[in-house]
């Protein structure tokens, strides 16, 4: 369980910093990429994030090891780490697409 939880939230600090960073590059007039959006919403959910997918990590290796997580943990967190690949995929396309496709 603990090594799922760390799995998401490490995925999902990456997810969110690569996705902004694109964003800023690619789609600059999105609200998320000013700087009030940085730096109210996007930096405290990615600190924090980060610091739950860290201790939940530092709590598995002190309590255990990896050798003590079962199949299911093993298989859970592979599951999870694909889901963010095809998230990334999907969203990064979406980003690069740009805006809502005018209609005729």
């Amino acid at each position: 369980m603990y090594l799922m939880i760390s799995v998401a939230a490490l995925c999902a600090v990456l997810l969110i910093g690569g996705l902004v960073r694109m964003a800023c590059q690619q789609r600059s007039p999105l609200w998320i990429v000013s700087d009030d959006g940085i730096l109210c919403i996007v930096s405290p959910v990615v600190i924090l994030l980060g610091a739950l997918g860290a201790v939940s990590l530092g709590w598995r290796i002190t309590h255990g090891g990896f050798a003590n997580v079962s199949v299911a943990g093993w298989l859970g967190a592979a599951a999870i780490a694909a889901l963010s690949v095809v998230a990334w995929r999907v969203l990064a396309a979406r980003i690069r697409a740009g805006g809502r496709k005018a209609t005729a």
